[in-house]
């Protein structure tokens, strides 16, 4: 006769049902957490750095019949996100090559389209909106009482500033210092 509790010939011990529903809870967990993360937004740095890269890879052609910062301006600023202030880069050897109109994440946007010499691009967007509504900067900097928010999205750098009621963004794939030299000139005249 066998004792209380010891199996029976032929019956296997039953499996203890505590990790099986603790590794079943993390699953759900990850499932749940997945599902969610599609309808996240992105937020504006994600949408900068696409727009840059359709720019990159000529998906975006800008109106080149001006290529003037003030005419390309004033075209900009007939729709929204409004009055824009497109930055002359012209001194730091970035011709404009001309700007047009595209959509962040749904939100209409200004875009000019830069080059140099060596056919470095560079992207200058203005957005309605606050630098405050930005997810958080890996890197801010504050020069001349203007603050600078610094996102590297891929292989993109993006530099974000307050200019008015816009937020503006200088993005390119240059050194991160290379950079924030463009966008100290690009925002001079900055209202924050």
């Amino acid at each position: 006769m066998p004792t209380q509790g010891a199996p029976v010939a032929g019956e296997r011990p039953l499996a203890n049902a505590g990790p099986i529903l603790f590794v079943a809870a993390i699953g759900l967990v990850a499932v749940v957490g997945l599902i969610l993360s599609l309808f996240r937004d992105p937020g504006l740095p994600s949408y900068v750095q696409d727009s840059y890269m359709r720019v990159a890879g000529g998906l975006v052609v800008p109106d080149r019949t001006v290529s003037d910062p003030v005419a390309v301006a004033a075209a900009l600023s007939s729709v929204p996100p409004g009055a824009v202030r497109v930055p002359s880069l012209h001194p730091q050897g970035y011709a404009l090559a001309g700007g047009t109109h595209v959509e962040l994440g749904g939100t209409p946007a200004a875009l000019a389209i830069y080059h140099n010499a060596l056919r470095d691009l560079v992207t200058w967007h203005a957005v309605a909106g606050l630098v405050n509504q930005l997810p958080a900067a890996p890197e801010t900097r504050s020069v001349g009482g203007q603050q600078y928010y610094i996102h590297y999205k891929a292989s993109t750098t993006i530099v974000f500033w307050q200019d008015g009621p816009v937020v503006a963004a200088l993005t390119s794939t240059l050194p991160a210092e290379q950079l924030m030299v463009l966008a100290l000139a690009a925002s001079v005249g900055a209202r924050p």
